[in-house]
């Protein structure tokens, strides 16, 4: 099966740090520079691509324009073409890792990540989450003048980025905020940040699955201590749990399921149970509540990695007795 590029939809209203936040993905030290980008500046003079590509200009990278119009109604097409084209790395030395789709302030997020999704039926790309950012010192303002715009942008998110907190310091105001914006989009887990101020590599799930310091090998059943990486910026973390035992892929997937509203994504591997003496490596990974395995080849290198899992979102979801209790239950031979 050929791999797919995953692309993040980067979303948000006019204003909210959309372009700030892509900068910061590009410019950040932890993660590598296999980005693609497509931007789409309605109206704007071509500002974003200008400043976007202003700060990187590797040969593994690329900032596509798209200029005739918004890139929810009439640029399905341009956007499709220029999809499929930096996935199969058309015109670059090889095909980039991640692929970004900023839209335009007034883009329907619900329309362009369903246009990802069509061709990710027969091509090479997949959306791997909808990232929407939130000007929460003009948020309940675009909800009064523009709500079906705001809602859908809202509504579509995975992840939410409550950003702009040097605005709004006062904390009881941005709980405030964002108990109202968790009735619009109640699974869609959410986060603080300041003028965009996030890890890139955990933001996109830009984990090593390969290699881990602090975990042995997945055979030995020495108990294993979690792993929490704290990166530079605040916003996001991740904690690394090990899955030393067959799982149940039903119990598992009802396990991840009821975390989608607290934790924004979950990738690693581990062995299904397939019946006695008998287990198949799995490519685990869920973003909100889109939950996606792949079965390993013996013969692939990841089918050789630790069996574990990370769990990236807000440190205060991390809670990691409560994690390591649920997944437990998920073993093939747990009491059911």
């Amino acid at each position: 099966m050929t791999k797919k590029v995953p692309v993040t939809v980067i979303s948000g209203f006019l204003g909210s740090g959309k372009t700030t936040l892509l900068r910061r993905l590009l410019t950040d030290p932890n993660l590598p520079q296999k980005l693609a980008v497509i931007v789409n500046d309605l109206g704007e003079l071509g500002l974003d691509h200008e400043i976007i590509s202003s700060v990187s200009d590797t040969p593994t990278l690329r900032v596509t324009e798209l200029t005739s119009g918004c890139v929810c109604c009439t640029l399905r097409s341009e956007l499709g073409e220029s999809l499929l084209s930096l996935a199969r790395g058309e015109g670059l030395p090889r095909p980039p890792e991640h692929i970004l789709i900023e839209p335009s302030g007034i883009a329907r997020a619900s329309e362009v990540s369903f246009a990802v999704n069509a061709l990710s039926f027969d091509g090479p790309v997949e959306c791997d989450a909808v990232v929407t950012l939130i000007d929460l010192h003009n948020a309940e303002r675009a909800g009064r003048e523009h709500p079906e715009l705001f809602e859908d942008q809202v509504r579509s998110a995975d992840l939410l980025i409550l950003n702009k907190t040097d605005l709004v310091p006062s904390e009881s105001e941005q709980r405030r905020i964002g108990s109202w914006l968790a009735t619009l989009a109640p699974r869609a887990q959410q986060i603080l940040s300041s003028h965009a101020d996030l890890d890139a590599r955990l933001l996109l799930g830009q984990i090593d699955l390969l290699t881990h310091p602090s975990q042995p090998a997945h055979h030995d059943d020495a108990p294993h201590p979690p792993k929490l990486h704290q990166p530079v910026a605040h916003g996001i973390r991740a904690l690394t749990l090990p899955v030393p035992f067959a799982i149940d892929w039903n119990r598992l997937e009802d396990f991840l399921d009821s975390l989608s509203d607290r934790i924004f994504r979950i990738k690693g591997i581990c062995d299904r149970h397939d019946g006695p003496g008998q287990s198949t490596p799995l490519l685990v990974q869920a973003v909100g509540d889109r939950i996606d395995w792949d079965e390993l080849p013996p013969d692939s290198a990841l089918s050789r990695a630790p069996r574990r899992l990370i769990f990236i979102g807000d440190e205060a979801a991390l809670d990691e007795v409560t994690l390591r209790t649920g997944l437990a239950k998920t073993a093939a031979d747990a009491d059911g």
